[in-house]
């Protein structure tokens, strides 16, 4: 496939990756949990108190689909920018992570939401993870 149709799809993950990060209050259960999965928000583990250092990780539906969100969506980023460098995994994550940085400040920015470390992190490693399984994919498809 030509390169430009993978720039094309890095500049689409981008501006999604930007609307979902600009809505405001982003609850999928608007606080209102069905009676057979409200437990699940009593589970949770807290790191640090506040802010961008903190992180809470949970088994309430919302974060998982959040977290989820982030990890498809950038692995899927990471994916794309690979094969839009020509298969450069130093530029692809630079610019990922690059991107998952000015995401997370844009986030502090809108109301109802927050920037936090552990999603760069989180960011980093499904983008990470997307490329290196498509190495292997490609490289495994040269060798046969």
């Amino acid at each position: 496939m030509k390169r430009y149709v993978y720039v094309i799809a890095v500049v689409l993950i981008m501006l999604l990756i930007y609307f979902l990060s600009s809505i405001s209050n982003l609850s999928f259960f608007h606080g209102q949990l069905p009676q057979q999965l409200r437990w699940l928000s009593k589970y949770s583990i807290s790191i640090g108190k506040s802010g961008f250092f903190s992180y809470v990780i949970s088994l309430h539906p919302d974060w998982i689909i959040h977290k989820l969100g982030h990890f498809v969506m950038y692995g899927m980023l990471g994916a794309a920018l690979y094969m839009a460098t020509g298969k450069s995994v130093s530029k692809a994550m630079l610019v990922t992570v690059l991107f998952a940085v000015s995401d997370e400040l844009h986030q502090g920015f809108v109301a109802g939401r927050s920037s936090r470390l552990g999603d760069i992190i989180l960011d980093t490693a499904s983008a990470s993870l997307f490329i290196f399984i498509l190495y292997k994919k490609i490289k495994n498809r040269h060798i046969k």
